[in-house]
Order: structure tokens, then sequence, then C-alpha cells
């Protein structure tokens, strides 16, 4: 590249792996100038220097040998120049929470944000659930095995107030079809959680943060095939292959995978004799817990062109079948009812730099089609015995249900980036969602002046969030800042429907605009060591189906109100690389109207706001290298989120209910070189504890007398305890020779530890997995 004038030149070319890949996310570091920038996802970087006439360029990935290079002048006007990164083995057989990439990456931006490397663990039987329960301050809570509805839980907000994303667009328009619980890490080329603010290319109405799901970038041509096989006749296939022509201009590629249990573990459960009526505890084995999920995504496009760095078009499948085994929480079992869930989804994005000017435009429009079958007369206990009951319609409610709802979306996401000047990068961001909702059910609610269905009556829903951030850069790279807007309008229109599924048959109308402001300041003492801060006061508006519901088991409330918050957050890390990584946050909440979602009536869940929560909690990291082949990491959270001016003896400063409040990770893991000749182990263990916590309000003088609740009794007995869990897992995975082929084996749970989660509901005890991975490039 020419020099710009004689005071700047361009550093620019491409990063590629070992079989001519293009990587994404490398990190590129002008070393006598402390500048550093990053590949996209072609693997281009450009970087602007002042002129000199050589420089010295590091060039580093997670997975990859470090590439020291100079350049002169003459190699610059070249141009087109390509820097080939070799496998690390040493580096892909660690689970690097906070890789040194990333680390690299969060020097240049304030906002807290940990990487979870899945290329890492891809081999593993493990979920992305399991992966990320294991990282500081983060929980997901299942209501089941495979395939059960699942709530994320990250520095004191939960569920909905935490987005997910995926390649930075909300994953709303996905359904159930594509998300954390289902996903195979092998999709994936890392999961970026951000904690607190957001960066301004998310963009969304989020209170505690986001999980953005990062798909592999290669742009080449490979194909990769994994299959896995567990305990309660689980099975898991996935299957990623993509194809580019030798110009690089046209791509084509598939994404593919399949979800299927049996479920069917041993659970504690209260049993009722039908004779006696008395009612006693008993263990028994689910036996109406089915889940098949069927995933599926072909997509092709156009890059490196003139007019478009990318052109993209997808078409995804996707169709789910669950068995319900139970409702909200496991008072009542169900033999018969089953709910479906299908939709294709067409899919447009483009992208395109025009010099200092980037854009980036997504676009879908799709119908999620959801089902329940209730059609069952009578009923069934936890032994799978039916029991006739000829005037109910259905097992679940007394009039039974047949319905059939359409949920239509149509999305759009808009990001407007400009580089005004070296150290300044202006951004705007803007997603708009809009959601109908239509539908039929027989033997539903009907309006109590017409009889009408009222799923037939359309419901309506539409979201637009805007947010304009500057980023800067000042003292040498040292203090960087980002100041951050947003905007926030919606609206919805339906008929009310109160908790217990009655139709009101009133019309209900409602919308409101907000705003919020985040600042986010990071200051680095050295390279390796920082000091985040950041402060926000965000708003997050109710979403379609905590207003709608979901047309299973969670009921609608359109009375819902938007939650808003107050967040400040302050950490601090070091790493003295090879030897240990150390990272310390603590984060404060104030919050009013939250959105919290808990049982009602026994069977459905609801989400309904909680007038005043404040509270506060840190968590620690820390990682260590105990020698070449051997890593330990550990971390734990404590959070204390409390309820404030209740006007109530009983709740005054009660827990958030159904909260974690205490929870903590172990982790060893570590690589055996040339097994037998040409083979290659990698060996690990983790351990989790979770603290007991509540299921409902506990008046605080019940709670345990140990600092801060992490030690004795709670001073009551009752169904409301949710018990101290300590979970222990352990495996391996195997190379034979070379890395196409591989062999894992995980025990999980092995000491068939108790376990639950969301409202009390057990999960599975000791399981084996087996997972085969094959790789052609």
């Amino acid at each position: 590249m020419p020099a710009a004038g004689q005071e700047t030149s361009f550093l620019s070319g491409t990063v590629q792996d070992s079989h001519g890949d293009p990587l994404a996310g490398a990190s590129i570091l002008a070393q006598d100038l402390n500048k550093t920038t990053f590949t996209d996802s072609t693997g281009m970087f450009q970087m602007t220097v002042p002129f000199r006439e050589s420089y010295t360029v590091v060039i580093q990935h997670i997975g990859y040998k470090k590439l020291v290079q100079k350049m002169t002048q003459k190699d610059l006007k070249r141009g087109n120049l390509v820097f080939p990164l070799h496998d690390d083995h040493t580096q892909l057989s660690e689970v690097q929470i906070l890789g040194r990439t990333e680390t690299q990456q969060a020097k240049l931006q304030p906002i807290k944000a940990e990487i979870i490397n899945t290329k890492a663990v891809q081999e593993q039987p493990s979920t992305l659930v399991e992966l990320m329960n294991r990282s500081a301050g983060i929980r997901i809570r299942q209501t089941g095995g495979l395939g059960s509805s699942s709530g994320l839980m990250m520095n004191g907000f939960q569920d909905r107030a935490i987005k997910n994303f995926r390649d930075g667009i909300p994953l709303d328009y996905l359904g159930a079809g594509y998300n954390i619980s289902l996903v195979p890490v092998n999709m994936l080329e890392r999961v970026e959680v951000y904690k607190g603010v957001l960066p301004t290319g998310l963009g969304a109405d989020a209170l505690g943060g986001a999980v953005n799901m990062v798909t592999k970038k290669a742009l080449y041509r490979y194909a990769e095939a994994s299959y896995e096989i567990a305990s309660f006749n689980t099975h898991r296939a996935s299957l990623n292959a993509l194809y580019s022509d030798t110009t690089r201009h046209f791509f084509v590629g598939t994404d593919a995978f399949v979800n299927r249990s049996d479920n069917d573990y041993k659970v504690d459960v209260t049993v009722t004799d039908l004779e006696t009526a008395a009612r006693r505890p008993a263990t028994v084995r689910l036996f109406h817990n089915q889940f098949t999920n069927y995933y599926a995504e072909a997509y092709g496009g156009l890059t490196n062109l003139r007019w478009a760095d990318e052109l993209r078009v997808g078409l995804t499948w996707f169709h789910i079948n669950r068995q319900n085994q139970y409702g909200a929480t496991m008072s009542q079992p169900f033999g018969a009812s089953v709910s479906r869930q299908h939709s294709i989804i067409p899919t447009l994005r483009y992208r395109k730099r025009f010099g200092k000017l980037g854009i980036d435009q997504f676009l879908t429009a799709s119908n999620i089609h959801t089902a329940q079958v209730d059609t069952v007369r009578g009923t069934y206990d936890w032994y799978g015995t039916f029991i006739p009951s000829p005037s109910r319609l259905g097992e679940i409610s007394l009039r039974g249900s047949l319905s059939d709802i359409k949920f239509s979306y149509f999305t759009s996401r808009t990001h407007l980036s400009y580089q005004l000047a070296e150290n300044h990068l202006a951004e705007v961001n803007v997603v708009s969602t809009n959601i109908g909702r239509t539908g039929r059910d027989p033997m539903g609610l009907t309006l109590p002046q017409t009889g009408q269905d009222i799923l037939a009556l359309p419901a309506k829903y539409y979201k637009v969030v805007g947010a304009a951030g500057i980023q800067s850069v000042f003292l040498n790279d040292k203090l960087t800042n980002n100041l951050i807007a947003k905007f926030f309008h919606y609206n919805t229109s339906t008929i009310n429907v109160d908790i217990y599924g009655t139709a009101l048959g009133e019309h209900r109308s409602t919308s409101e605009n907000s705003f919020g402001i985040a600042e986010a300041l990071k200051y680095a003492f050295t390279g390796n060591t920082f000091l985040r801060f950041s402060v926000e006061a965000a708003t997050r508006l109710p979403e379609q189906d905590e207003m709608f519901g979901d047309g299973n088991f969670h009921r609608s409330n359109f009375l819902l109100k938007p939650e808003k918050s107050t967040n400040i957050n302050l950490g601090f890390r070091t790493e003295r690389r090879g030897a240990y990584t150390l990272e310390v946050n603590s984060f404060y909440r104030i919050t009013k109207d939250l959105i919290l979602k808990v049982p009602v009536d026994f069977l459905f869940t609801q989400n309904q706001n909680v007038e005043n929560v404040k509270g506060l909690g840190f968590e620690t990291d820390l990682s260590v290298s105990l020698n070449r082949w051997l890593r330990a990491n550990g971390n734990f959270t404590y959070q204390d989120f409390r309820l404030f001016d209740t006007q109530n003896r009983q709740t005054e400063k009660a827990r958030l209910r159904n909260t974690p409040y205490f929870f903590a990770n172990l982790g060893l893991n570590g690589t055996i070189n040339q097994v037998g000749n040409r083979g290659r182990m990698h060996l690990y263990y983790y351990f989790t504890f979770v603290r007991e916590y509540y299921l409902n309000y506990v008046p605080k003088s019940l709670e345990p007398d140990g600092f801060l609740g992490l030690w004795g009794k709670a001073k009551f007995d009752a169904p409301n305890i949710i018990p101290n869990q300590g979970l222990h897992s352990a495996g391996f995975t195997y190379h034979p020779g070379g890395e196409r082929f591989s062999i894992g084996f995980q025990a999980k749970n092995f000491l068939n530890a108790r376990v639950y989660d969301n409202f009390r509901i057990q999960n599975a005890g000791r399981s084996l997995h087996l997972k085969l991975n094959y790789t052609l490039k």
C-alpha cells in the first residue's frame, strides 16, 4: 500500500491458517508503536500508522502459534500480503474462558466481555449450557433434560433481561429452533458474553448483558461431522460444510444438527395413593419426556466484490416435537400431551465498507407455527398409569387444547460505523421487530360476549431499539471511553386475559417511549493490567412471548410494564503470560418493575413485575498454569439482590425468589502428547457448586446465620428450599493421529448427586457420553 503523503502508512493484509482459510479475530500488534487491530470475517486487516522505513508486526490467534513479521515500505507497496499461522496444539487443548486474543481485543474497549472458546472444546461431549455454567457470574437453569426450556441468569438479571444474539443479530426470529441449550458447540467459533453495558453494535434493550454466538468464519472449503450417544437414549449429531471457489468470490454451505433424547431419568416426586389418598415420597423414572428437534440451514453468497464485502442469503428450517411430562413445576405428571414448533425462515445480510463508512444490513421475514395437543380424557400418575375421567377433555386442563398458533416476524437490523479520526469511531445501530399472532383452538378460550375463539383475534407487537455511540482512545491507548445513547419504543394491541387464562374480552393497547444512556471507561496500567468501570441507565421492554404467552405452559400478561434499572460495574484484570490470569468484578443494580418469571396455578408460568429490587455482587476468576501440561481454573460469584419498599414485613429485604446467590466452579485441564506414538490425549475434570436458595420469598430473619448466608441452615424446613448442589464431571478427548478424527468421552455428575434447577425441577443424575468428530479440509 502506498504511504498516505509522507506522514502515515497503511499496514494491511490477510491472516490465514495452515490450510489457507481466513482467520477472523486475529490480533495484529505494531510492536514498536503499541497499536493493535483485528482481522474481520474475511481475515483481512488494515491499520493506519506513522510513516517509518520498517515495522515489526506480531500476529496472534487462539489455537495458533504467534507470528512475528518485519515489514518494510517495499512490502507495503506490493500489497496483497498473506500471513499464515500454524496450529498450536497446546493452546487448542486448553479451555480458555478469556483467551489471549480476546484479552487484547478488550484493550480497545472498556465493555466487559468474556470469551468462551468453543473451538478448544468442540471435541468434548459438552453442551453450551455446561460451558457457560463454568464461567464466573453465569448460571443457565433448565426445566429438565435435553431440549427443556432454559433461562440465563447473569450478574443479578435473568431470562430475557439478557439478550441472545447470533453473529450480532437478535435471535428472536429463530423461535425455539436455535438457542443455547440446543446448538452444538461444533457450530460456533466462540461465544461472547457481555456483562452490563452492551456495545453499540448489539444495541438491544438489555439490562444485564448479552450472549453473542459467533458462527464459524472459515471461508474456503471444509466439512465437519460429529455424533454423540449418551445415557437416556440420547443422540446428537451435527454437520457443517462449506465450499468456496478459488477466487473467494462465491460460497455455499450448510449447517445442520439433530437432538433427540428420551430424558427418562429418575426423579424424586410425591405420589398419591388412589385408595387412601395418602401422599408419600417416591423415586420414579420419567416416562413421557421425549424431545426431538431438527435444524438445517443452507446459505450462499458473494464476497470481496467492489460493491459488497459480503452478500449472504440463507434459508433455515427447523422442527421441534416435545412430550410434556409436567408443567411449570413437578406437581402433576402428564402422559399424552405434546407440543410442537416448526418454521421455514429466509434471511438476507449485506456488508460493505466504503472507506471510513461501514454498512451492515440484516433482514428476515418468517412465520413460526406452534401447536399444543391435549385431548386425552383423563390423567396419569407418576408410574404411567392412566386414570380415565370422562368429564375431562384434557389432562392439563379440564377443557383440553388443540391449539395451532402462528407468530409472524419481520426483523430489520441496520448498523453503520464511521471512523471520525484514528482514535474515534462513531456507530449507529437500529433494530426493529414487528410480530403478529393469530391462531385457532376449537377447545380453547372464547370471548364471553360472542363466543369467538380468542386466538382468532390478531395480537400485534412492534418494537424498535436505536443506539448511537462513540468510542475514543486517549493517552497512547491507555484510556478508552465508550459513550452510548439509546432510544426504545414499543406498542402492542390484543385482547386481555387474566392470570388464570380467563378471557376478559377487553381490548388492550400499550405504547411507550424511553431513553437510556451508558458510559464505559477502561484504563490500562500495563499491557496486561487494567481497570474497567461502567454506569448505565437502562430500559428493557417486555418481549412478545412475555406478553402473549408461548401457546404452551407460559401464560400471557398484557399488563406487563418495562423494567428500568441503574447499573454500575467495576472490574480489575491482570495477567502474567503463561503463568496466571486474575479477574475481579463487582456490580450494583437498582431496578424498578423487574420482570420475573414465576409459577402460577402449579402448571403454568407467567412474567410479572417486581416493583423494587436492589443489590450488589462480586465475582472472581483465577486461572493458573501449574506446569507445561496442567492448568487449573476456578471462579465464584456472590450476589445479594433483595426487595425493598414493599410495604410488607414478610417480603421486605427478602432475597429475590428462585435466584441463586452463590455458586462456584473448579477445573483441571491437562494434555498428554505422544500417546501411542502419534496420538494426543486431553484430560479434564470440573466441579460446580450452587448454594441453597429459595423458590419463594423468605423473610430475612429465617435465612442462615452464617457469613453472607454461605453456611448454616435456614430456620425453616419446606419444599421452598432448593438444597446445596455439588456436581462432579470428568472426561477425555483422544486424537489417534493427526487432527481429523477424535474421540471424546465424559461422565457427567458421576457421583449421581441430586440436581435441581428452575422452580425446583429435578435434572438428570449420572450420565455417560461418547462423541466422535471428523473434519475434512
